[in-house]
């Protein structure tokens, strides 16, 4: 590759802290790497913690301050902020770049990224890995013509080519005209620009452990290899659910992120925000007698009504490959 390897992200003031931790995960594991902040309204105090990262560790920071007025009218999600669309001008952003490796706050790297930045990605936008749940169900919602879609929590972007495409007017023009149902803001209209035009990557780049579903996922065949395989050697962890920084978090993989957070510029502050969080609040009493929701267990997903505290199943929906 012609330029050094580099990571994005594009936190706010709430997730500078665990942004900062994956980024000293990088660091740590990839000793000749930069990376890129996107930002619109980063305080003091969470610049002066870059600073402190990058005069620990050496590593260069490219700041982008982003005017997100410009993503006014993208759809949004309840759930996340303004700034999750910042990834899709990743590639207008850093016009120097023939590629950049986006990642979101809550990942932590914990291996060599080498083999992942190498990826040939000739005649595509970008790399992602699939999504571990609804591929199918979210497939025919948004009119995909391949079978795949990804979670864009991890994305190998392919500069030149998207540049070279007008990849950032194909994203506003369809997220400003569609009258689809959007659900997941940037991953819906991302998975729907790049359709047929990106690659798979293994599941170690973005292992996602659905650990508060009672670990369900509905990889099949090569992929449920793959994704096993990924559980015991990942590279990058997607920490999906209750962070690691918070009461609650019943990751598997919780203490290897409190290792790298004790190693970074912030692991006070991390320490002061976990002491002050709440553990998550239990299910009511009214829930306990009355509710409608999904259980989950191995590939299965099972509608269940309770009625009085007597649960009862109302379908069953075992995945299946296509």
């Amino acid at each position: 590759m012609k330029n050094k390897m580099t990571i994005a992200y594009a936190p706010d003031d709430k997730y500078l802290d665990q942004t900062i931790v994956s980024m000293t995960g990088a660091a740590i594991n990839n000793p000749y790497i930069s990376f890129v902040i996107l930002y619109s309204n980063l305080n003091t105090e969470s610049l002066l913690k870059l600073e402190k990262f990058k005069v620990k560790t050496k590593c260069t920071i490219r700041m982008v301050k982003v005017d997100q007025s410009e993503f006014d009218k993208f759809p949004m999600s309840g759930w996340v902020t303004k700034e999750a669309w910042f990834r899709v001008k990743l590639p207008d952003f850093c016009p120097d770049l023939d590629r950049i490796l986006y990642l979101d706050c809550d990942t932590l790297v914990c291996g060599d990224l080498t083999e992942l930045w190498e990826t040939n990605l000739e005649g595509n936008f970008l790399g992602a890995v699939e999504d571990v749940w609804d591929v199918q169900k979210h497939i025919k919602r948004l009119g995909l013509r391949q079978p795949h879609y990804f979670n864009s929590g991890v994305l190998l972007f392919n500069c030149k080519y998207c540049r070279e495409n007008k990849f950032f007017d194909l994203v506003k023009s369809y997220a400003l005209s569609t009258e689809r149902k959007i659900e997941f803001c940037d991953q819906d209209i991302l998975n729907v620009v790049t359709d047929e035009k990106k690659v798979l990557l293994n599941p170690k780049y973005n292992y996602l452990n659905t650990w508060w579903r009672n670990f369900y996922y509905e990889y099949d065949g090569q992929a449920e290899e793959d994704y096993l395989n990924a559980s015991k050697t990942p590279v990058i962890i997607h920490y999906t659910g209750i962070k690691p920084c918070l009461k609650g978090c019943g990751h598997p993989l919780k203490d290897l992120w409190w290792e790298y957070a004790e190693k970074s510029v912030v692991y006070d502050e991390i320490k002061l925000c976990y002491e002050k969080s709440a553990l998550p609040k239990p299910e009511s009493f009214s829930q306990k007698l009355f509710s409608i929701k999904n259980v989950f267990s191995h590939k299965k997903k099972i509608k269940t009504l309770t009625i009085l505290g007597i649960k009862i199943p109302v379908s069953k929906n075992l995945y299946k490959q296509p």
